[in-house]
């Protein structure tokens, strides 16, 4: 290690897993501990990813021997561990959503950003190829004023909690609602609304209708998850400042091969976006044909190379940083009420 080695602590080993491949591939960082709640997973993940020490207990990895941490638990835990990372001195990369409240995540904003440490949040779907492709036409003016949006997430509810680095205890928060769970406020949803905000600007209000069209699921180790009522299904509709519109789907598909597309829509043109896929039309074109892509890092590895990067340089707020996971949060907050008086819900605060 040298003077300028970013040393990581990762608190989590579920999606955790994903976060130590990613910092073991960006450049100045080396992840010297993990943590998670069950000590068997923890030591079999250090010793899978030679990493130097394991704990039970986040708060050993708020020592000297830690530069950053990087939060990937259950959104209700995020708050209590970020603001005791960042009592310690120690810079913050969070899992989204930021928290399970609106109210949580604006402390962990102003607790960051009063303490100076460098805080980001993983929307790290900003860091995609075709993603960052399409933020540059956009902003190049390809798209004309923008219209109307529609953004899509097919994903077998079943599958996100079977897969081989997720644990059993997953699914004790992830299928309940009031704990941030779910699709639509878990794990999809915060990225099609973030990259919605990146592309178009704030969202004024919202409406939504959504369902758990999937009750009950059938664990890796045969166990049930019942009771569920996290939303798998659901419809929204998003206003934003500029006047433009954008529709927003979650579609609980049978089979197994899922992801997000986009399609968006302006005066001038219209991009029709997939992770691997970035297709456009100008008002003079037939019909959308492919686009040029530049190579980009894989999304995650991105994303971790921009936090590392960040701390080597004393840049405190690398965007998406809390304050797009505040953003994003107010949205979810937003589309709850909207549920549950089937109505339109203004969007606050704006940050």
């Amino acid at each position: 290690m040298t003077a300028n080695t970013v040393r990581i602590g990762i608190i989590g080993t579920g999606i955790g897993a994903e976060h130590i491949r990613a910092f073991q591939q960006a450049p100045g960082a080396v992840v010297t501990a993990i943590c998670s709640a069950q000590r068997e997973r923890a030591e079999a993940v250090a010793r899978q990813f030679s990493i130097p020490r394991a704990t039970t207990d986040y708060r050993d990895l708020l020592d000297r021997e830690v530069d950053a941490v990087v939060i990937t638990t259950p959104p209700a835990l995020h708050r209590r561990m970020a603001l005791d990372a960042i009592a310690a001195g120690k810079h913050v990369f969070c899992e989204k959503p930021l928290a399970a409240t609106l109210a949580d995540a604006v402390v962990m904003r102003d607790a960051a950003e009063a303490a100076g440490i460098v805080h980001m949040i993983n929307h790290q779907t900003r860091f995609g190829a075709t993603y960052r492709e399409t933020r540059r036409l956009i902003d190049a003016g390809y798209l004309g004023t923008p219209t109307l949006a529609d953004a899509r997430v097919n994903l077998n509810p079943a599958d996100y909690l079977r897969g081989s680095m997720w644990s059993t205890s997953k699914a004790g928060w992830f299928v309940d609602r009031a704990q941030g769970g779910g699709i639509l406020a878990g794990s999809a949803g915060p990225h099609l609304f973030d990259l919605l905000r990146w592309y178009w600007g704030e969202v004024e209000a919202v409406t939504c209708t959504a369902a758990v069209t999937v009750p009950t699921i059938t664990l890796a180790d045969g166990s049930e998850a019942s009771g569920i009522t996290a939303p798998d299904g659901f419809i929204a509709v998003l206003r934003f400042v500029n006047g433009a519109m954008a529709t927003v789907r979650g579609v609980p598909i049978p089979y197994h091969r899922g992801g997000f597309s986009f399609e968006f829509n302006g005066t001038a043109g219209a991009l029709l976006v997939t992770h691997s896929d970035l297709r456009g039309a100008t008002n003079t074109d037939a019909a959308p044909q492919e686009l040029p892509v530049p190579d980009a890092p894989q999304d995650r590895v991105g994303i971790a190379m921009r936090f590392i990067g960040a701390v080597q340089e004393g840049e405190s707020a690398p965007a998406p940083n809390f304050r797009d996971g505040v953003a994003v949060q107010a949205i979810l907050d937003a589309l709850d009420a909207a549920m549950a008086a089937q109505t339109w819900v203004t969007v606050t605060p704006r940050p």
